[in-house]
């Protein structure tokens, strides 16, 4: 084999069309569009064009998604960030948004060949023994080539790996900074105009958008702390960091570390170079999580795989505190176990985007979910008002659980609501928000994540037929996660027969709870064998299903939250 030698360093992408995209230009692109459908709501959104309020959004919707397709890059992550809000928003950005989670546009391998000179010096073939020159895969800020090892890389004795290689998008470096700009100061004029904590909006994205939980971050510093979430999202430096702490973690997880599984990262210790747009992986052959029939097709169990799935977020989130934010279906894969037969083994891939939780808000998060359970209605109550969130017990409960619950009776009756119009729905919307969001700036940040999570596992497990007991399995992680958090011991002698009681009263009742529950998850399963099948008659599309009728009940909004099914 001839020897390879490194091609001398030269300007990376010379006559790149990355130079033709202009930071100015795209942020006055976006400025321009952003003071255009800022007038336009602000001059024809009132009463008098009640009729015509459908027709603004469509125009609205229409350049937003013109912005993002011209932009490309970090617009995308932002596009999908408007997409994953869109179940909220009205019909016509949701079909404005619906494109954004499909493949992003490749580059050219050329361009590829320059982020490799320019960050290691090196050109791809002499560090691999083959690379695949088109990606297999395409996303907003990155690609993914497949390759294999020179014999020398990869660890003493190792004749070669295959791997996949991670690069990112030339353009993405250099337009970061004035795309988030852009975006903060959109969000910034978007507050002051329409007097509205825009600065940084976040939908909770789940199907609980009936009563209007929309979790809104302190102004500037939420801002702030979504780009800076940004920016390690573009650093495969802090990615391949994230998955090894994730492989270290799991391997202290004795309920998890045979059956889940972090492909290795490639690095100096294994004779490969690392930089911040260029990451070597193990390559793991698998389906998504979502691919029912490829699953079927390898004699695994449903309801095992998404029991992993589920128990690995949950665990990240009640016992570990660091947490995987981006679980969708194509970033956990599944395949047969390597060792035990018949049984599946769930993979982690893209470790960009994680939160590692304040040890308060943890301990915080698992009492809450645990006072749901023993309905502890004071600590529900006083946990809610501790985060700024002025919902009932009811309410608050649901949103956190993503399925309606009862802590407390509602004696209440129902009034008859008159029919609003399109304009006095979306204002009586805005009011609501603004009553609920008693204090912004104690709305915990991680909270928006964990929510995300939360739905996006909800809708993995739909989306298989609701195989798994979502709800009662993340409730056994979070009573693991409380029980971690008591210091001391809990006998008689120590804490007393009050407290004693009181310990052994909310165990049954959360035993009781959790089957109670898993009697109606049952129920609906014999259900669904029983009769034909038929789509939308799983135990999550039941669960969903009240939620949107909540919401026409609440609001005569409809909801649409097929987003999350993809």
């Amino acid at each position: 084999m001839p020897s390879r030698i490194p091609l001398p360093l030269r300007h990376p992408f010379p006559g790149s069309p990355n130079f033709n995209a202009s930071a100015i230009t795209r942020s006055l692109r976006t400025g321009y569009i952003g003071i255009l459908c800022t007038i336009d709501y602000k001059i024809n959104f009132n009463p008098r064009n009640a009729d015509k309020i459908e027709a603004l959004h469509e125009r609205v919707a229409r350049r937003l998604k013109w912005v993002i397709d011209t932009n490309q890059g970090l617009y995308l992550k932002l596009g999908q960030a408007l997409g994953l809000q869109a179940a909220l928003l009205p019909k016509p950005y949701r079909e404005a948004f619906q494109h954004v989670f499909d493949r992003a546009p490749a580059v050219d391998y050329e361009e590829v060949e320059g982020v490799f000179l320019q960050d290691l010096g090196l050109n791809p073939h002499y560090l691999f023994e083959s690379f695949s020159h088109e990606p297999l895969a395409s996303a907003s800020i990155a690609q993914v080539h497949k390759a294999v090892l020179s014999p020398r890389k990869g660890g003493e004795g190792e004749t070669g790996k295959v791997v996949a290689v991670k690069v990112q998008k030339p353009a993405i470096r250099k337009q970061m900074e004035w795309d988030l700009f852009s975006y903060r100061t959109l969000m910034w004029l978007t507050e002051k105009l329409f007097d509205m904590p825009m600065y940084f909006v976040y939908v909770h994205p789940s199907p609980l958008r009936s009563s209007c939980v929309i979790l809104v971050a302190s102004n500037w510093i939420s801002a702030d702390y979504v780009s800076s979430q940004m920016r390690l999202e573009t650093s495969f430096t802090n990615e391949a960091r994230n998955a090894r702490r994730c492989a270290e973690l799991l391997a202290q997880t004795p309920e998890l570390r045979d059956d889940v599984y972090v492909p290795r990262v490639y690095g100096e210790d294994e004779g490969c170079k690392e930089s911040d747009r260029v990451m070597v992986m193990e390559w793991i052959d698998g389906c998504r999580l979502n691919d029912q029939k490829a699953i079927e097709d390898m004699g695994l169990n449903l309801r095992e795989v998404m029991d992993l799935a589920i128990s690995t977020i949950s665990a990240m989130t009640f016992s570990w505190g660091f947490v995987h934010c981006d679980p969708h279906p194509g970033n956990i894969l599944v395949r047969k176990h390597p060792t035990k037969r018949g049984k599946p083994q769930i993979v982690l891939i893209d470790h960009g985007l994680y939160i590692t939780l304040p040890q308060k808000f943890r301990e915080e998060y698992c009492t809450l979910w645990r006072s749901l359970f023993v309905l502890d209605v004071p600590t529900i109550e006083s946990i809610a008002r501790k985060w700024g969130i002025a919902l009932d017990a009811n309410m608050f409960a649901s949103a956190i659980l993503l399925r309606p619950f009862q802590v407390r009776k509602n004696r209440q009756q129902k009034e008859e609501k008159p029919e609003l119009s399109q304009y006095e729905q979306q204002v009586e919307l805005k009011r609501r928000m603004k009553t609920m969001l008693e204090n912004e700036q104690l709305i915990p940040r991680e909270l928006i994540f964990l929510t995300r999570c939360q739905r996006m596992m909800q809708a993995n497990n739909q989306l298989l037929g609701s195989p798994s007991s979502r709800v009662n399995l993340t409730a056994k992680w979070a009573a693991i996660g409380y029980t971690g958090t008591l210091t001391g011991s809990r006998s008689l002698h120590v804490v007393g027969m009050r407290t004693w009681l009181r310990d052994h009263w909310d165990a049954m009742i959360f035993r009781l709870t959790l089957a109670i529950i898993d009697l109606a998850f049952w129920a609906t399963r014999i259900k669904q064998r029983l009769l034909p099948p038929k789509k939308g008659s799983g135990w999550e599309d039941k669960l969903q299903q009240q939620f949107e009728d909540m919401a026409r009940e609440e609001f005569g909004i409809e909801i649409d939250d097929t987003v999350f099914l993809g």
